[in-house]
């Protein structure tokens, strides 16, 4: 999901007066405007690795999500964690699949991407947890591996003003994320026994485990994107994200 959030924020940016003069516009009247995204995604592509500062973009390698509360009760799961310095390498080598822009009076957009190999690392804090019958309480710090992630998000955004001036706020945001396969190494300080039986038991069933995962997964995606890119588009004018016709 944060790749999604990189990808939108890259048309605002290029799109954006306050960078150099060299990356491409797009006209809010274009009749091929997602052309002209895209193509502006590409030539920003290189300077994501970095981040850039002008509008909040953060550093793409890795990608870092400092703390992330997790509480979720449902069939076969129970989970209450803490996850902190969450590192996502990977990111960069995404393929755009599909589009679309609607720039009615909702700012309505849907976007679908896919990423080969993610390797996130983050330490964690899982009291009174358990997926199926498995105990998965614990503290430590976990690795994994995910190839063949698909990314589907769509969400909308509404005009605010803020001291005059008027700017772009997300107002809703939706993911859907598939993922092909994935390992994990867990170094658990507390349980390092029920941790190694733990992560023997994702790695022997993956798919198994991120079906039940998965609809925590994606509320979280959407929530971390719909945050990212708030922060994002209050830097930025709306008057400055799409250029009108002279």
């Amino acid at each position: 999901m944060k790749i999604i959030l990189l990808i939108v924020t890259c048309s605002v940016a290029a799109s954006a007066k306050i960078l150099p003069d060299d990356f491409p516009q797009c006209k809010r009247n274009d009749p091929e405007l997602e052309k002209c995204i895209l193509a502006a995604v590409e030539v920003v592509r290189p300077r994501l690795l970095n981040g850039i500062p002008e509008v909040n973009i953060p550093t793409l390698e890795p990608f870092n999500v400092p703390t992330l509360k997790l509480d979720r009760t449902a069939n076969n799961l129970r989970l209450k964690a803490n996850i902190k310095n969450m590192k996502a390498v990977g990111g960069s080598k995404f393929t755009i699949e599909k589009f679309r822009l609607n720039l009615n009076n909702k700012y309505v957009a849907e976007i679908k991407l896919s990423i080969p190999k993610l390797v996130v690392t983050a330490d964690y804090d899982v009291k009174g947890s358990r997926i199926l019958t498995l105990d998965i309480s614990g503290q430590g710090r976990f690795r994994s591996n995910i190839t063949g992630i698909t990314v589907v998000a769509k969400g909308n955004a509404k005009p605010i003003t803020k001291d005059g001036v008027e700017y772009l706020q997300a107002e809703k945001a939706i993911t859907k994320i598939r993922i092909t396969h994935a390992q994990i190494v867990i170094d658990d300080n507390e349980r390092p026994v029920a941790a190694t039986s733990a992560a023997a038991f994702f790695n022997a069933s993956p798919n198994i485990v991120l079906d039940i995962l998965n609809p925590l997964i994606e509320e979280s995606s959407a929530a971390i994107f719909k945050a990212f890119i708030n922060k994002i588009l209050g830097s930025i004018p709306l008057k400055e994200i799409f250029v009108e016709d002279a």
